[in-house]
């Protein structure tokens, strides 16, 4: 496969939004904008494999964990990326993969059809260069438990450094507070708008970097949400403040 290198996003939007904010931009992108679900769903299984591809040129050996909804449709265009282009690629399916459907099954089709195998989640092998988690989305309410919770706790102990699709399983994309367990992840390339949940409480250590990705959503889309909180950008606001002595004492400069 010719490597095709997506524009770069220098800079991350400053809008944070709620989970169902997001889900909405990408329901309008659908039905307003005729933008088929299945190419949103290409796009980003692309972009996070281009980015990984970039950020680790190193890596041959990767193992892709895809749960049952959108997010392992995610992971199994990542994984055929990533076969197409001369890698080792593993898939592991977390839940039952007959559960499969819509845009995530077509692409789960395409990845077996392709000659590609995978093979129920029982535990991770050592001899990997990259793990990627397109286990869990942005719909997590509770906490984790049973197989979920020993998976993210394996990735979790793993040498190998982890790639979040969208957001790191067991994060609450609205808090930021970790739902019993929470992959951390070296980095995390997530879509169509930014959520909250990674830029507060537990999401900044789970997240490492993030790269945004707007999958080719219509400005159009956002203009009928208000965003739900506002990143602060340092290096704009430091130009606010004023260098201290260094002799200063805390108490002149107010209570």
């Amino acid at each position: 496969m010719t490597h095709r290198v997506l524009p770069q996003t220098p800079h991350l939007p400053h809008a944070l939004y709620r989970a169902a904010q997001v889900r909405d931009f990408d329901r309008q992108a659908i039905e307003r904008f005729e933008l088929p679900g299945s190419l949103l769903m290409e796009r980003a299984g692309t972009a996070a494999f281009e980015f990984a591809y970039d950020r680790w040129p190193e890596v041959r050996r990767v193992v892709v964990i895809c749960g049952t909804g959108n997010n392992g449709g995610d992971g199994y265009v990542f994984a055929q990326q990533a076969r197409q282009s001369g890698l080792d690629v593993r898939v592991l399916q977390m839940g039952d993969p007959e559960t499969i459907a819509g845009d995530a099954r077509l692409f789960a089709d395409q990845w077996r059809e392709g000659g590609g195998s995978f093979e129920p989640y029982a535990k991770l092998p050592r001899d990997c260069d990259l793990i990627v988690d397109a286990m869990l989305g942005t719909g997590l309410q509770r906490e984790l438990r049973g197989e979920l919770l020993r998976a993210v706790e394996a990735v979790n102990g793993h040498h190998a450094p982890k790639l979040a699709i969208d957001i790191p399983t067991g994060l609450s994309a609205d808090t930021g507070v970790v739902l019993g367990a929470a992959v951390k992840a070296q980095a995390t390339v997530t879509f169509i708008g930014l959520k909250q949940g990674m830029f507060t409480a537990d999401g900044v250590d789970c997240c490492g970097e993030i790269r945004f990705e707007g999958l080719g959503v219509p400005a159009a889309v956002y203009a009928g949400q208000i965003l739900a909180a506002r990143r602060i950008d340092w290096a704009k606001e430091s130009v606010r403040l004023s260098p201290r002595p260094r002799s200063a004492h805390k108490g002149y400069f107010g209570h």
